[in-house]
Order: structure tokens, then sequence, then C-alpha cells
């Protein structure tokens, strides 16, 4: 079970957010792994009931920002391939990643594919960077580093997933990094929209 605090920094509307926490949860469930999703305020508008939000361990307790667009400068490929972002250290891991809502919406005004699904895969997508480590980019499915054609239609479909051997490596290290088998994050407290 991986927990992950959802920071909605660019506004996206409740009711697509919902649908693509969805969407990305049926993404890992097939992939044999279960998100709770904990959804937090600003930090400027925290409480001391949200303290859950700032809790963050690798792999099972995971942060992601929904921001409008980067600020950080990405490597040479041009701002419109790029739709997130994981930060990790030089061993391969990290707690953190953020998603680019205006990347995700101008995929849509070029695409027949719905907003939330593709803001869910892309969520999928970073927090499966988080979770395989460095290098994690693949041939084919949700760790392509480019959805083009096919991938935008299978992703339509509900289609572009993890592979099994990607789902099988993020269930070892979560598996192995719980002290107890079948231990479960301990959320106190979630925030609504």
């Amino acid at each position: 079970m991986v927990c992950v605090s959802v920071y909605n920094d660019a506004q996206v509307p409740a009711p697509v957010l919902r649908q693509a926490e969805r969407q990305a949860g049926k993404i890992f469930a097939r992939a044999g792994l279960e998100v709770i999703w904990v959804n937090c305020l600003t930090r400027e508008a925290r409480t001391e009931t949200q303290i859950s939000c700032e809790r963050f361990a690798w792999p099972a307790y995971l942060g992601l920002h929904v921001v409008t667009r980067s600020l950080r400068p990405m490597s040479l490929r041009p701002m419109n391939e790029v739709f997130g972002v994981a930060f990790l250290s030089k061993e391969g891991t990290g707690c953190y990643s953020d998603v680019f809502f205006d990347q995700a919406r101008a995929l849509q005004a070029d695409s027949n594919v719905e907003l939330a699904d593709i803001l869910g895969s892309v969520v999928a997508h970073e927090l499966g960077h988080l979770l395989l480590g460095s290098n994690s980019h693949a041939v084919a499915g949700i760790m392509r580093a480019r959805w083009q054609g096919e991938e935008l239609r299978r992703l339509a479909r509900g289609g572009l997933l993890f592979t099994s051997e990607q789902g099988e490596r993020m269930r070892g290290k979560l598996k192995a990094a719980l002290p107890l088998e079948g231990a479960a994050p301990v959320i106190a407290a979630q925030s609504t929209y």
C-alpha cells in the first residue's frame, strides 16, 4: 500500500482531480498496488489536523504536487513534452513529484482523451518514477518517455499500464521497506476539497 499526499496547487477542479486519482489508482491496482490518496491543502492553508500531509518516507509515503507548470529548467526536452518530474536522489529514490496541469490540459486539447484520464496517467507515471527509481523509462506502457498516437489510444481505453515486471519491482520495494508484512500506512487525518 502506498499513501500519496496530494497538493492541488494548480486548483484543478475537484471532480477532475478525484477522477484522475481513480484513474491512477486503477493503473496501480492492475500492477498489484493499492494507493491511498490524502488530499492536502496548500501549506499556507494547512492546519494542525492536516499534519499527516507532511509525512514522507520512501516508498510508502509519497508527495505529489499538481502545479500549473514547471519553474525549473528541465533537461533539453522541449517544455511541451514534459508533463511532470520526480525528484530522485543519487541513489535513485525520492518521495516527491510534480505534475504539470497546463501540459495535461494542452494534451487534452490536442487529443480526443479526457483530461482526468490524462492527468491520472501522468500521476501514475511520475509516482512510478518514485517507486521504480532512476532510469525507469520503458519502450512501452505507462513508463514510456513520450506518449504519442498508440499510447494515447491505449490511455483513452484504460490500457496504458505498468508492465508485469515493473509491478513486481514496485511491490518488492514496498514489501522490503515495510517492517511487518501487511503493515499499512496509518493516516491521522484526510482533508477534503
